[in-house]
């Protein structure tokens, strides 16, 4: 298990780190995004892992929580808070600090992440990594 958690938290990095063309097209778009845009349920389409982000505004951070684990977490995951303080950053980009399960039931702290949003508002980026707004 500890595998599939450094698996998953390089994935993450990698995807972080992969995104500056994303996060500058993002954060310069001029679809007139507000903040609480990145509020709602996602969908990841590779894993099948959802969370719902709530709580952003312009003036006050929101959270995410793991509705589904698909492959990306353990079924204990379902539930936990996976992102915190998740911030309007501008135009459609966002950051929040990401937090990786341990089979004790624990989440840790493990960086910073930059969800990068299509114009159209459907979809948001991170890295890779995508992820489909939910009805």
């Amino acid at each position: 298990m500890k595998t599939k958690i450094l698996l998953f938290a390089t994935v993450i990095i990698m995807a972080f780190v992969g995104c500056s063309k994303d996060a500058d097209d993002s954060a310069n778009s001029s679809a007139g995004f507000k903040g609480n845009e990145i509020n709602g349920t996602w969908k990841e389409t590779k894993s099948g892992f959802i969370v719902k982000i709530s709580g952003v505004s312009g003036s006050a951070l929101g959270n995410g929580v793991v509705l589904a684990t698909g492959t990306a977490f353990p079924a204990g995951a379902k539930g936990g808070t996976c992102m915190k303080e998740v911030e309007h950053i501008s135009g459609g980009y966002w950051n929040a600090y990401y937090y990786n399960y341990f089979d004790n039931g624990t989440w840790k702290q493990s960086g910073v992440i930059g969800m990068a949003m299509n114009d159209a508002g459907k979809e948001f980026k991170i890295g890779s990594a995508v992820y489909v707004k939910q009805p």
